[in-house]
Parts: C-alpha cells; sequence; structure tokens
C-alpha cells in the first residue's frame, strides 16, 4: 500500500507540475502579441520593443519549413528567481527551455527586453550575436523539430543536428559558414567545447555542408 500510495503522489505531482508547463499565464502578468507570437513576462516591458523583438524571431522562425504562423506559440521571461528555479528544473542556469513534448511553451531567462538582451547568470548582459530574440528563436525551433518528426525520433537525433539546427535558425543571416568551417578546420581556440558554447554544432554543420543540414533526415546533409 505504501508504494501505491507514493506511486500515485508522484503521480499526481508530475500531472500537476506538467499541467503548469502547460498554462503558466497565471504566474505572469505582462504580455503582448505580434501575430502568432505571445511574449509573456512577470515584470512590466515597453510593448513596442517587445513586438519588435518577436517580429525579429518571426522572421527567423519563417526561414524554416518546420513553421506555421497558423499556431499561437507562447514565450515566458522569467526575471524571478524562483520562476526559473521551476520551470527550468534540472537545466536551471541556462539561458531557455523547451520542455517538450509536455508543451510547446517555451522559458527564459531574465531579461532586457528593450535591449533585445538576455542576461547571463552572472547579471551581465549576453553579447554578440546570441540576442533576446536568438534565444526564443532557438527554443522554438527545438519545439518545431520534435513536432514535425516526433518525440521517439526527436530525442534520438544527435545532439549536433538538435542543437545545431535551432543554433543555425536562431542566428539568421549572422550564421557564417565561412568563419565556421576555418574555426573547425584550423583548430582554433573555439573549437574547445567549454570555451565556446554552441559554437561547435556551428563548425560541425558547416563542415558538413554549405546548405542548411535536413533536420527531418538528418543523415542527408
Amino acid at each position: 500500500m505504501r508504494i501505491l500510495r507514493i506511486g500515485l503522489a508522484a503521480t499526481a505531482l508530475f500531472a500537476a507540475y506538467s499541467a503548469l508547463l502547460c498554462i503558466p499565464q497565471p504566474l505572469f502578468s505582462f504580455s503582448v502579441r505580434a501575430n502568432s507570437l505571445i511574449l509573456h513576462s512577470d515584470r512590466p516591458f515597453s510593448l513596442p520593443a517587445a513586438q519588435h523583438v518577436l517580429k525579429l524571431v518571426e522572421a527567423k522562425l519563417a526561414t524554416s519549413p518546420l513553421y506555421s504562423s497558423a499556431q499561437e506559440r507562447d514565450i515566458f521571461i522569467c526575471n524571478s528567481r524562483w520562476r526559473q528555479v521551476l520551470f527550468f528544473n534540472k537545466d536551471y542556469g541556462v539561458g531557455g527551455v523547451a520542455p517538450y513534448p509536455v508543451t510547446a511553451n517555451v522559458f527564459l531567462r531574465d531579461a532586457l527586453i528593450e535591449d533585445n538582451r538576455l542576461i547571463s547568470p552572472g547579471g551581465r548582459p549576453v553579447a554578440g550575436d546570441r540576442t533576446l530574440d536568438y534565444f526564443i528563436a532557438h527554443e522554438i525551433t527545438h519545439e518545431l523539430t520534435g513536432h514535425a518528426i516526433g518525440p521517439v525520433r526527436y530525442f534520438k537525433l544527435p545532439q549536433w543536428v538538435r542543437e545545431g539546427y535551432a543554433d543555425y535558425v536562431a542566428k539568421g543571416s549572422s550564421f557564417d559558414y565561412d568563419k565556421a568551417r576555418r574555426a573547425f578546420f584550423e583548430g582554433v581556440p573555439e573549437m574547445d567545447w567549454k570555451r565556446s558554447g554552441l559554437d561547435i554544432f556551428d563548425q560541425i554543420i558547416a563542415y558538413c555542408s554549405g546548405e542548411p543540414i535536413n533536420v527531418l533526415n538528418p543523415e542527408v546533409v
């Protein structure tokens, strides 16, 4: 009986947490829409600035054949630490999460929406081409990929395919194949995974092909 009660309690807890991931809106008081994308935040923000960010996201997503503007997508900015702990779970500390297949919602850490910048764990804006719209597009692309091929195939994809395709879409016109190829062949410091972050995925893609990977058939590049 005790094992049964523990099992039932665990099932109920998982169901409640899944419901929260699917319907987190009550914990985010501020929102704005730009076409089919809806940005939510637990702090006030400039509506025009947020709509500009969403339009940048939509332009990047529109380059992927997996994207459809007919489906609404919700993005949640978690400025408070307890919300990050709650929604990021075991991935606390990363820039964003897409809890596919539980929900199509994506969650991002604290951000300066007016500056189109995510805030790093160290408290500073993330610099370079990894803007806030980059992080949003990256996480949504994960969900798009999973929705297109199903959870079994998605989680069997090589990491470089999952992350590389999301990075390709999210970087948009700033994705530099020539630079990535040189980095791959010349063994520059960016090839160090701990120093480069997701740049290693850019380099692998650039090495394999001058065209975007076919995420529906990753063996074909």
